[in-house]
């Protein structure tokens, strides 16, 4: 149940960041600046853990199988982590927060009606 709660707030976490077109494809700004296919490797671990989680939980009489599906589960999360630990320190050494702070200022003075 874990990995499908965390699974679940990831994805949706990430779909409500400010996006930005790179190389005909939606990347977060903040984290995957510059990153699409660590984005799109990331998205991919989740999307495997959540089926493995939900296989998981409808497979109940199957042993083996569920804890095949309990294995790939975890090991796509941790994939995803490390993704997302990767994209985090590479942009953490790549821009000063002051520039971070800037571009969303920029991108929600653009897109919303909303900004501080």
């Amino acid at each position: 149940m874990f990995i499908t709660y965390t699974s679940c707030t990831m994805g949706t976490m990430f779909m409500l960041l400010p996006h930005e077109q790179v190389d005909e494809s939606l990347v977060p700004i903040l984290v995957f600046k510059d990153r699409p296919i660590a984005y799109n490797a990331f998205l991919i671990s989740i999307m495997i853990s959540l089926t493995s989680a939900f296989s998981v939980l409808l497979i109940q009489h199957r042993p083996r199988v569920e804890r095949f599906c309990r294995v790939y589960a975890m090991a796509s999360m941790i994939s995803a982590l490390s993704i997302l630990l990767y994209a985090t320190i590479y942009w953490g050494f790549r821009y000063p927060p002051h520039l971070a702070e800037h571009e969303v200022r920029l991108w929600m003075k653009k897109y919303t009606t909303l900004y501080w």
